[in-house]
């Protein structure tokens, strides 16, 4: 039986691919720059008024 050809695969060469994965990972997960006109998101909006306690009988 003939044994599969094996190719020698330098370190800088994975190297490289790696960083162009970790490159387009970060690329892919950025959503678009907001402009300061835009509508703010759910989260920047202020936050409720807390019920207040009833004083405390003496």
């Amino acid at each position: 039986m003939n044994e599969p050809e094996r190719r020698k695969i330098s370190l800088a060469g994975l190297g490289l691919i790696g960083a162009g994965a970790v490159l387009g990972l970060a690329l892919a997960g950025s959503g678009p720059a907001q402009n300061e006109a835009a509508a703010p998101g759910p989260g920047a909006s202020t936050p409720a008024d807390q019920p207040k306690s009833p004083p405390a009988d003496s």
